[in-house]
């Protein structure tokens, strides 16, 4: 088990995968570090814009500020 990357209260950017799926990205705040699934570690993250909540895999996020 590998450990989170981000920490609670850290902000990052969530990049949708390219599935189809019409999830728009953007800013968000790590809420809660959730348990792996098949496809590695998982968040909780809240949108700075709405305040919309959703649980994303790690691979989905980059440090806000990184280059994307």
């Amino acid at each position: 088990m590998q450990p989170h990357k981000f920490n609670v209260g850290a902000r990052v950017q969530y990049v949708p995968p390219l599935t189809g799926l019409s999830l728009a990205g953007g800013e968000f705040v790590i809420e809660r570090q959730l348990p792996p699934d098949g496809e590695g570690n998982q968040y909780r993250i809240e949108s700075r814009a709405d305040g919309h909540r959703r649980v994303v895999h790690e691979i989905n996020l980059v440090r806000s500020g990184a280059f994307l």
